[in-house]
């Protein structure tokens, strides 16, 4: 029997829109690969493995053990890749440690930007800016050194970079792990650290308290409250009030269209 659970690890899997249905229905789906793309009758020569929710509109393969399909289900359906958008691949590296330090790899965490390339950030998570939009809080300086820099407007960050330095090569030697991940240019509702005091030019320093923060998204007009993000699904789930959360993909909104209300939480 066929083995079509994915050995790829939670932080590396891949998604994908998949426009199925005479693109009627889109959904996001599971792409597979690690799972050969062809099979022995030549059927799936040049198409990938998707995983999602039965029907998926594309190839559906049965179990070999004659299980039938079930809606809603997760099952498995080959599709060509030129038809899936929206992708969202993260990316592991391993360098070996010389290499890493002639590179000039340190262990951090970093956002890729646009505008000025490789900047340190010191959370994953975004906060809100003086200016009302999502930021990340830029570090500046020497690690030993670091001051807080201006902060990174998230619709300037094109991915999130790890770099770990407790990885291993193949064959056993210290390396350095980079882990890269895209980031949604969207922020999450939810309960983040108070840095409205940072300035500029001082050092990091501990959030005094929590900001609650609400997303809405702005629709012809009309205000819709973002419930909650699945960010390897590039998808938000939006309040449409008797019809409850419908998921949107956050590609098709952009950053502009949505507007955010902070609420101070005492320490």
């Amino acid at each position: 029997m066929t083995d079509w659970t994915t050995s790829a690890p939670e932080a590396l899997r891949t998604y994908a829109t998949l426009d199925s249905h005479g693109g009627k229905v889109s959904k996001r789906v599971e792409v597979l690969t690690d799972v050969p793309s062809s099979a022995a009758d030549g059927r799936h020569d040049g198409m990938v493995a998707v995983r999602g929710p039965w029907p998926t509109g594309a190839l559906d393969e049965h179990a070999e053990d004659g299980a039938e399909l079930v809606r809603g289900t997760p099952t498995v359906g080959w599709v060509d890749p030129a038809t899936l958008r929206d992708w969202y691949r993260p990316d592991l590296v391993i360098v070996p440690l010389p290499e890493a330090h002639g590179a000039g790899l340190r262990p951090g965490l970093f956002a890729d930007t646009r505008t000025r390339g490789r900047v340190r950030i010191d959370d994953r998570e975004g906060h809100v800016g003086p200016d009302g939009r999502p930021a990340f809080r830029a570090l500046a300086g020497s690690p030993g050194d670091l001051r807080l820099d201006a902060p990174l407007p998230r619709d300037e960050v094109v991915r999130v970079v790890e770099v770990r330095d407790d990885a291993r090569t193949e064959d056993g030697a210290s390396a350095v792990a980079v882990l890269t991940t895209p980031v949604l240019p969207v922020l999450a509702p939810g309960v983040y650290p108070d840095h409205a005091g940072d300035r500029a030019g001082l050092p990091p320093a501990p959030a005094p308290g929590s900001v609650r923060v609400r997303a809405f998204w702005v629709e012809q007009g009309e205000r819709a409250e973002i419930v909650r993000l699945d960010a390897p699904a590039n998808t938000m789930w939006v309040d449409r009030g008797h019809r409850g959360p419908v998921p949107v993909a956050v590609s098709g909104v952009g950053p502009d269209l949505v507007r955010y209300v902070t609420e101070a939480i005492a320490a």
